[in-house]
Formats: structure tokens, sequence, C-alpha cells
């Protein structure tokens, strides 16, 4: 065993914004969305489920193979599931094999107990509201494990896995055929555009050599894409030159590597890109989340220099406001953009991971004797950086010496702090994130009309509370639909009687902690001593199952899709000895010795394994566990599910720029204003949800047209004038007066239309409007009191309503005192552009009817409220159909 543990003594700090997400990755590279997309993609597993195991003993994690995720075998890595620390890892040199029988029926076996351990420190966000629980926070220590990994000399490609070679022309013009050149029958297509890239499918030939190519893009003649053509390709053994004493005519593209994970101990040799590298002074404290050393002047390395550096003492430091993974490096070969030599050693940022790589990490070489043995470390790592990828398991089927075969790993999620109970129950109060709406068993929901009577619920319900629309009748009601027993049930609660609940309160939502009755637990599941609810649930396995009168592994991938089941059934934490604790020869194993008393060999072959997988015993320090290997398991998809904070949505300067393409760069700075603002109040101005940004938007877009203007535009032609208001319909002559004839701005006079003009027509338009609150012409209030903001709000009424609500509403601003009614301009500066249209939007409780839908009748809905006898809805639901369509605010 080798201890590190001291090399970064300082633990990632604790952060109320830890991330989260899944352990695996879709085959593009992207993240699931949610849990139940990621219990779609692991249905095929038939064996690893969580909580049983082979010959029933516990199981505490889930197994995830290349049954479900063949991506994570070459070209996705398990990835880890939260920031934190890796406390303990052993890496294999190559697979270790177990025998089964003698003699020439013997077979051997391959195997990996390649595992990583990460310790992780969670802490919710502080509690924002004022009262006992203010800042209080709910807290937990918990570890992943990820075990069954691909051994270290794996991880090169090997024959059977490297694809066959691409390349990519830069030259042009060499001549496709249909064969090698010199063929029977052989004839031309035409020349090759520079660019194409080919997968090479065959050769022929010795001095000169020509391929056949599967054209994978670019340009042929007579050929498309997915057709073959066959072209020159090497001569005397070099790539076949672009002409007579030229260079290559193409390059080739190499296929992906397995990527080396940054927790290994070892010698990296790293090559820099895509950018140049800057080059930093020691840090005063090398320890992580300290602050990085001084930039060395402007000393930065060139994009394809060669460094080195040691794995083991990379550190995660303070660089400019964000977390870098830093480490002082040696330069192999390259050398500095400028003038200057580089020192002889210097600190940089060996980042090898997506968003900001400085670096592509070549070789990791980890010494010789630390193969096999049990790694105390410290290192930081975060949600989503590579773990490994899954390794060969080699099992035996039965007695007979039948061998199964997949890569896989198993991830397990445990905890043994002694607050789980507190943590489970949320303590520190938190009604902040994702809210449910619980409903207990024999709750009665109402059928909605016509029917009559209510719906009685057995057992108790989860419900996300954005899948239980409201219902008015006037009153507010909740329509929850649940299954329940194979049957779909719904019905009303009203909403003032209803319980809501949040992702905080995870005892409420069905967390539970299960455990034997007996003081002798060994690991086997003996359903007889659980619980009863956990009896329940475990004879409804089989019913779901296979329904051959027993629970057995083979019940799980039938019954665990049946979502009500797979819901209560992975929110179940188990109490219950470790896998990974005992050998062989300890008592715990004497069941399984009574299990395959039949099946010597199996016993044999089995006993093996377990003494090579087991680690418990080696941890220590931060990796240190309870002795007795008693610890408390999640499943680790629904622990995710529920722990991790959404992040929250903010508006962008790019979505701006989608829904005004048109817009002029100048205003760029007034697009990025409005985000920040709305960014900054985006739940209480009840835009909380993509369905209400986009309704909101789609009416905004019409009010502030293409251009993006927060004023209301009076340049109107005379006849549109006389047509539209009745001030001007009744005064032709003031029409002609002030809007322009036929072309934009002259008027009948042949004069330009003035800011007079403009004045004038508000006030024709807008003046002596009741239900404004405006004065007659005279007054002026038609021009004061003229459309503005993102909304256009228009009216002394409006102004004064605006400014009662914004004065209720002071928390949400403090120091900020307005009285828009007096001051109607300030409405032109973006902050108060925003809010004046967020009021308009809350207040007339718009965000509820935008909750009806994506639909053209909810932007009807929401027009009649924002312009009722505008001739615009058509572009207003053309609007809301762009920015749904195109996602502009998921």
């Amino acid at each position: 065993m080798t201890d590190s543990s001291n090399q970064n003594s300082t633990a990632p700090a604790v952060s109320p914004t830890i991330k989260f997400e899944f352990p695996i990755r879709n085959s593009d590279g992207k993240q699931f969305k949610d849990a139940e997309e990621i219990y779609k993609a692991i249905e095929n597993e038939k064996s690893g489920h969580y909580l049983l195991g082979s010959n029933k003993f516990w199981h505490g994690g889930i197994h995830i193979s290349d049954l479900s995720a063949p991506q994570c075998v070459l070209h996705e890595p398990v990835r880890c599931i939260a920031d934190g620390e890796v406390v303990a890892y052993r890496l294999s040199k190559d697979y270790l094999t177990s025998s089964f029988g003698e003699g020439e029926g013997a077979k051997s076996l391959k195997y990996t107990n390649s595992f990583c351990l990460v310790r992780h420190e969670y802490e919710s966000p502080p509690n924002p509201e004022v009262g006992a629980n203010k800042d209080k926070q709910n807290k937990l220590t918990f570890y992943s494990l990820y075990m069954h990994l691909l051994p270290f000399e794996r991880y090169p490609l090997s024959p059977e896995e490297t694809p066959n070679q691409k390349i990519k022309m830069i030259a042009g013009g060499f001549t496709a055929r249909s064969d090698a050149k010199g063929e029977p029958g052989c004839h031309t297509y035409g020349a090759i555009a520079t660019g194409t890239e080919f997968e090479i499918l065959d050769k022929k030939g010795t001095d000169e050599v020509y391929a056949k190519g599967k054209i994978l893009k670019g340009s042929v003649v007579g050929r498309s894409v997915g057709q073959e053509v066959w072209f020159a390709y090497k001569k005397n053994g070099e790539v076949y030159p672009r002409s007579a004493g030229g260079g290559a005519s193409w390059f080739e593209i190499l296929p992906p590597q397995r990527g080396r994970p940054n927790y290994w101990h070892g010698k990296v040799k790293a090559t820099v890109g895509p950018r140049p590298l800057p080059l930093f002074n020691a840090p005063a404290s090398p320890t992580n989340q300290q602050n990085a050393g001084t930039p060395i002047g402007s000393m930065a390395l060139v994009a394809s220099s060669v460094v080195a550096f040691d794995s083991e003492k990379v550190v995660n430091l303070n660089v400019a406001g964000s977390l870098r993974r830093m480490a002082e490096c040696t330069l192999i070969s390259g050398g500095l953009g400028g003038e200057g030599t580089a020192p002889p050693t210097f600190w940089a940022c060996v980042e090898n991971e997506l968003p900001e790589p400085t670096m592509r990490w070549d070789t990791v070489t980890p010494a010789d004797e630390t193969f096999k043995e049990v790694i105390l470390t410290s290192i930081g790592i975060k949600a989503g950086d590579p773990i490994g990828y899954l390794g060969l398991m080699e099992n035996l089927a039965d007695e007979s010496g039948e061998v199964t075969r997949k890569h896989q790993v198993h991830i397990e999620v445990f905890t043994a702090d002694p607050k789980i109970e507190e943590f489970l129950q949320n303590l520190a109060g938190l009604t902040t994130g994702k809210q449910f709406l619980r409903l207990p068993a024999n709750t009665e929901l109402t059928k909605k009309a016509p029917q009559t009577g209510t719906v009685k619920l057995l057992k108790e319900h989860i419900v996300e509370l954005s899948k239980a629309p409201i219902f008015k009748d006037p009153a507010e009601w909740y329509e929850p639909k649940v299954e329940e027993d194979g049957q779909n049930k719904t019905g009303l609660i009203a909403k003032a009687n209803a319980e809501i609940i949040t992702q905080h309160d995870l005892e409420k939502l069905g967390f539970r902690i299960v455990k034997e009755s007996s003081t002798g637990a060994d690991g086997f599941l003996d359903p007889d001593d659980m619980p009863e609810f956990f009896k329940g649930l475990y004879s409804d396995l089989d019913r779901l199952g296979n329904a051959d009168g027993k629970v057995t592994p083979e019940d799980f991938p039938k019954a665990l899709q049946n979502a009500e089941l797979r819901s209560h059934w992975s929110k179940l934490i188990a109490y219950h000895p470790t896998e990974w604790k005992d050998k062989s020869g300890e008592a715990k194993w004497g069941r399984l010795a009574q299990i395959l008393e039949d099946s010597p060999k199996s016993l044999m072959h089995e006993k093996a394994r377990i003494d090579e997988l087991v680690f418990w015993s080696k941890l220590s320090g931060k990796a240190e566990v309870p002795a007795d290997g008693m610890v408390c398991h999640f499943h680790p998809i629904e622990f995710i599910e529920y722990i991790k904070i959404k992040p929250k949505f903010e508006f962008t300067l790019d979505m701006m720029k989608k829904v005004y393409p048109l817009i002029d760069s100048s205003k760029y700075g007034d697009l990025q204003a409005v985000a920040n603002e709305l960014n900054a109040h985006i739940d209480f101005f009840k835009l909380d949800t993509p369905l209400r940004r986009s309704h909101f938007f789609a009416q905004v877009m019409q009010e502030t047209g293409p251009l993006f203007s927060v004023e209301e535009s009076f340049l109107w032609k005379a006849s549109s004038l006389i047509a539209t208001f009745t001030y001007f319909s009744n005064n032709p002559s003031a029409a002609h007066a002030h809007g322009y004839q036929t072309t934009k701005p002259i008027k009948a006079d042949g004069t330009a239309v003035t800011q007079a003009d403009y004045e004038a027509v508000a006030n024709g338009a807008y003046g002596g409007r009741a239900q404004l609150g405006n004065g007659n012409y005279a007054s002026g209030d038609g021009w004061k009191y003229r459309g503005r903001g993102l909304k256009q709000l228009t009216g002394r009424a409006n102004y004064r309503d605006f400014t009662t609500w914004y004065r209720s509403n002071s928390d949400q601003w403090p120091n900020e005192e307005h009285d828009f009614e007096a001051s109607p301009d300030f409405l032109i500066q973006m902050k108060y552009a925003v809010r004046s249209a967020c009021y308009f939007w809350v207040d007339h409780n718009l965000h509820e009817r935008a909750d009806g839908g994506p639909t053209d009748a909810v932007v009807d809905l929401i027009t009649d409220v924002v312009n009722l006898s505008t001739n615009s809805r058509p572009e207003r639901k053309a609007n809301f159909k762009r920015i749904w369509d195109g996602e502009y605010f998921k």
C-alpha cells in the first residue's frame, strides 16, 4: 500500500453549488438529460442491479456494461459523479486471471480489480429565509466508488480496436479510378478535390501502391460520399508525392485514443495547445484552493511545445477567480513565443479536459511498484472528469465452466455520515429547488366535472409540481396523474390543501434506510428480516418480473421497467456490510460456501477472486471508513437525480441575439443589460420555465420590433392615422398635417415630419383615452405617457400602477425609489424597460396563462391582455413558434 495523502493535504473547498453528473454520457458525448433517460439506457442490463446480487447477497451498487453503454469501452470514459477528491485508487497493470478447474479442462478467466474511490463533501445552498433556519445548510459526507476499471496496459488501442486508416487529401487533382491503375477494366472517374477524406479499405502494388478508399467527406468527380474509388497512395514506401519533388499528397487522421485519468500518480508528458501556455512563478502555498503564483511577465510557450510534470503533484489553484489544475513543469521541446528563454522549471495550467484545455496529456507513466497497490491520495476531481473505461470481466455461468464475457463498471454511492438522518429530514428547512406535490396514502382526489365523486390513492405518490397542471373553477386545483398497481389515476386536489415539498425533503420523497433486524448481518439479503414496506417491494419484483414464484436477479430487467416500482426501489438506502472488506476465509462468506456446496470448482474460483477484489482494510486518512464495513448505500442514479441542484437558467447575449438577429452590434450592450436584469430577478418575474420565457418574448418581440426599440415610434402615414384612431378620423386635416403622405417622412405640404409632429400624433392617438388615464389632447399626456419599455407601457394610469407595484416590491431593488408617473423617461433605461414589462407580466398573471401550453390559443389568451385590439396576432404566434421550436430559452 502506498500513502501519499499528504501531498495535497487540503481538500477541495465545500461549495453550496457542488456539481453533479451522471456517471456515463451518450455516445455523442452529451450528458443525459435526467434519470429517466439513463434508466432507459441501462434497461438492457441483465445483472448487477441495485441491492440484490448473485446468490442473493446484498449488492450495494449498479453495473453499467457494454450492453447499455458500449461507448464506454473505447470512446466515452466513465465519469466522476460530483466534485470531490480522489482518496484512493488501485490500477492493475493488465488483467488479472482466475483459474477454473484443473488439467486439460482448466480455464483462465480475465478480470480487473482496478478501482477509484472519491470522497465528496456536500453542502446545500444556505437557507435564504429570514427566521430560525436562516443560513442553515444540509450536509453529507459521502463516497463514490468505481470498480472493475480498465487496466493500464489496455489503454492503447488493440489491433481489434484500431479502425481502418483514415486520410485527408492535402493536394487536389489526383485521379480517382475504378481499380488500381493498370488493372484490367480500370477506368477513371475524375479528379479528387483537396480536403477529401477517405477510409482505406484495400491496397494493391509494391513500389507504387494504390489504395481503395471509401469517401467520407469532400468531393470526387463522378462519385459521391459513401462510394469507393482507387487512387495513388504510396510510392517507394512513402506517402505519394504531390508531384516530382513535392510534398505529401495526404496526411493520416489519427484515430481517437483513450484518455488517461488525471488522478493516476506518474510522470506526464503533454503537448501544449490549442493556444500558447502562460508561465507562472511558484505559488506561496502549493495546495488546493490557494492562489496561483504571479505570471512570469508575458512568457508563454507556443502551441506544440512539450512539457513534463508529476501528476501526483497537480493542485487546484485560483487563477483570476477560477480554479485551474496547475503543476510545476519542465520544458522538453518547443519554446517561448517571443524573446527570452524559458526557466528550468515553471508553473502552468495543465488542464486536459474541456471546456478549457491547455494541453493534451500524451502519456502518463506510473511507477511499476504502484501497480496493484491501493494508493492513498488526495487529488481534486470535478464532476464529469474521466475516471476510466469499462474493464473486461469474464465470469462463470455455472459449474460446467461456461464463461460469459462483458465489459463493465460497478458504481456505488455510500456514506457513513452519522448525521444522515438529519440530511434526509432536511434539517435546514430548505424550501428552494425543485418542487414536488406529495400525495400521502389514502388521499382522495376530486373527479373533474362533469364526473362526480372521488378517486382514492391507496399508496403514497410523489409528483413533480411542473407535471401537475393547475385547473381553475374559479378556485385553484392541482391535477396530478399517477400510476398505481398498473392503473392510471387522476383527479383534483385543492391548491390550498396541497403539501408541497422540495428536492431537499428526501425522507418525504421516499428515501428510507432499510436494515436487517438481525444483529448478525453477513451480507446475505434475507427478506424475512426486513421491514414490512421492504417485503412488499421485494415481492413486487417477482410479480412484475418473470412471476416464477421466487425473487432472483432475473426479475430485475422487466420489473424495473415499471416506473412505480423502480421509483420506490431506487429510493431505498440499504444499511449493510460492504462487499469489499472481508476476504474469502472470513465468516461472511460462509453462506457462499453453503450455496455453492455442490459446485466446488466454482466456489474455489469465486473465493480466489474475492481475495483480489477486497481493499477496505487498506483505507485510512481521508479515505477512512468504518472498520466493520457497515455503511448506507444509495442507488447512484436516483441519488444524483434528487440531490443535484439543476443549474439555474440564465439569459445570455447569444440568446438575445437569436431573438433579435437583425439588430446592430451597437445595441448588444442593451441586450446584455436586458439579460442581466432578467437574471437578477428571474424567479420574481415568473420567468422560471422555458414555456413562460418563450411566451414572454413572443410578446416583447412584437412590442419592440425587430430592431429592438424601447420607445414607441410616431412616424405614421396620414391615411393609417385616420383609419386607426378616433381623433384623427374625426380630424382628418390633423392627420395630413402631422403624418407623412406617401413616402417617409414627407408630409402632404412637402416638408419632413418633425418632433412637433411626433408629439401631435401621440397626443391625438392617446389623448382623452379614459382607460389609459390620460388627459385630453391639450394635456400632452398622450406624448408624455407614450409607449416605453419592453412591453411599451402606455398611459398615465399604467405608469402610476407601475409605480405602486414597484414600491410595494422595494425589497427587490432597495434604495431605488422612483415615481414613474412623474419621470416616465426612466422607462427607456434598460433596467426599467425590463421591470416595467415584467410588472405587467406578473401583475396580470400572464405567467399562469403561459402555463397553459405551447399553443396558438395560449398566445391569443396572453395577447388579449397585452393588446386586445391589435392586428398583429399572427406575428405574435409566429414569434412564439420561432422561439419555442428553436429552443431559445430551454
